[in-house]
């Protein structure tokens, strides 16, 4: 089992990448996956050291500029402790996270997920999901074909995380 397997099977989520150091304190850059995240909802984050899933307190945040934010994580005091993290994968802890709201969801619950038609038409998995400007789009794939959903009230009836599936209703065009 490859190590991010590994912290999924522990309820763990990718959060991003350590991409650098920010001053001489120890603080690191971090690019999240999802630059809208709020850094906020978590007071810890998972370091992946050579497969090993490090805990470490967030002390404080800030946004950094170009969808990255600067983190202190206790523990992490100097710039060479820092720059000992560099490039490392960054998790959370799923369970840290508030529950969605109704008819919400993070993007990490949708990934992997069965698209169905309310006709029955299997469709493909959630392979991505990304945010248009308008509205989010999940990018799914059956071998080589894909198609671009977006999640807007007309199109997605259901979502059915525990069920692995979603319901979409394929409004004129959609899938052609």
């Amino acid at each position: 089992m490859t190590a991010p397997e590994q912290f999924k099977s522990r309820g763990l989520i990718a959060f991003g990448r350590i991409v650098g150091v920010h001053g001489l304190r120890g603080a690191v850059r971090v690019r999240p996956d999802n630059p809208d995240f709020d850094p906020e909802l978590v007071g810890r984050m998972f370091v992946d050291r050579d497969g090993v899933a490090i805990e470490y307190r967030v002390r404080g945040f800030a946004r950094a500029g170009r969808g990255a934010l600067k983190l202190e994580l206790q523990g992490i005091d100097t710039v060479e402790q820092a720059q000992a993290l560099g490039g490392a994968p960054v998790y959370i802890a799923a369970g840290d996270l508030p529950a969605a709201a109704e008819r919400e969801f993070y993007y990490f619950q949708v990934i992997g997920l069965r698209v169905e038609t309310t006709e029955g038409r299997v469709l493909g998995s959630i392979d991505e999901v990304f945010f248009n400007g308008a509205n989010d789009v999940w990018v799914v794939r059956e071998g080589n074909a894909e198609v671009l959903i977006p999640v807007i009230d007309d199109v997605v009836r259901r979502i059915d995380i525990e069920g692995g599936r979603v319901i979409i209703e394929a409004i004129a065009g959609l899938l052609d």
